[in-house]
């Protein structure tokens, strides 16, 4: 084991206002010999996620910016291939936050084993990872929708729009949503069954809105920020609830937490909002990951990946989450086989 090498995509600059795949570049560093209590990795299915953009400025926000010349980190799952800690096996499937490289050795406190024998081993970082829990907490233990209700999502064809939407209509609620491709309108419409769904870029949101809910929306769960929040806000009942997971349209903005324009209006409806931070709901994972695992394997959830393959086009698919150009969760293989 001596003199190996690990592979992995590192910060090559600050990026700009548009983030760009000349940001990143893929080095080979030093791989150590594990020493005692850790374990060698080789990883199979990296995360590459919206929020990891928020590191990557020198903006005033809750994620420390990360120094140039850094290795990226997120979330990953691989396979145990050397090990100096007793309960971990050679050969133990893993998850682990030490994403965008092929190999890494870590303390055995710093992966969590999981079990082999599921259907896909990337759907630990998507459905039975961050991504389920994110969406579940957000539909089952914050807003906690009623049948008959009307629930807005946006960014619906994304990897947790999707999972919130769904979980609403199986709470017998009205689902509206929106997504920024022709294509995915028609793969929410015709293949989640939501009842309204709008191309966000070619549609007035605040006038769609006012048509498919004349009387006002109950719950909105906001993956995008920006005038999607405004227009939700405008279109909410008094007393509304809504859901602060993601603001996707503002993270290449000079100021991703800006504020929403419509901001007095909550006052006015007394409209409640709570922010979801996923991190402060690990305590749940467990049976919301036992409660998705049950339902996708009842046919009761449709469970999307855009798989992009090889280490070298992580920074391509990272970019392209911003251009809306993944379907549920986007995923890189980078040893699929191992």
């Amino acid at each position: 084991m001596m003199n190996e090498k690990a592979r992995m995509v590192v910060l090559a600059r600050r990026p700009g206002a548009d983030i760009s795949v000349d940001d990143f570049a893929v080095e080979e560093r030093p791989l150590p010999e594990p020493g005692e209590g850790q374990v060698q990795v080789r990883n199979r299915y990296i995360s590459v996620d919206p929020y990891m953009r928020l590191a990557l400025s020198d903006r005033n926000g809750v994620s420390a910016a990360k120094p140039v010349g850094d290795a990226m980190t997120g979330g990953a799952v691989g396979i145990v291939e050397a090990s100096r800690a007793p309960a971990l096996a050679v050969g133990t499937m893993v998850t682990s936050q030490f994403g965008w490289r092929d190999r890494f050795v870590a303390d055995a406190a710093a992966v969590q084993p999981v079990a082999a024998d599921v259907g896909r081993p990337s759907w630990y970082l998507g459905l039975l990872g961050l991504t389920g829990l994110t969406a579940y907490a957000g539909i089952e233990y914050i807003l906690e929708p009623k049948a008959g209700e009307t629930v807005f999502v946006s960014g619906a064809a994304g990897a947790v729009g999707s999972v919130a939407a769904q979980l609403a209509k199986r709470r017998g609620c009205r689902v509206i949503a929106t997504a920024g491709t022709d294509e995915k309108v028609a793969w929410l419409k015709d293949v989640l069954h939501l009842d309204a769904v709008a191309n966000y870029a070619t549609t007035d949101l605040t006038a769609f809105l006012a048509k498919q809910c004349p009387a006002g929306i109950d719950h909105y769960f906001d993956n995008v920020g920006g005038p999607t929040l405004d227009a939700a806000i405008t279109a909410m009942k008094p007393k509304g609830r809504i859901v602060v997971c993601g603001a996707i349209s503002q993270y290449n903005t000079p100021n991703y937490c800006a504020g929403p324009g419509e901001f007095f209006k909550i006052s006015e409806k007394g409209i409640t909002i709570v922010g979801l931070n996923v991190g402060m709901w690990f305590d749940r994972g467990k049976e919301a990951f036992g409660d998705l695992a049950r339902r996708l394997a009842a046919g009761e959830l449709v469970w999307e990946e855009t798989v992009v393959d090889g280490l070298d086009n992580a920074p391509h698919a990272f970019v392209s989450l911003f251009a809306g150009q993944n379907r549920g969760k986007m995923i890189v293989a980078i040893d699929p086989a191992s």
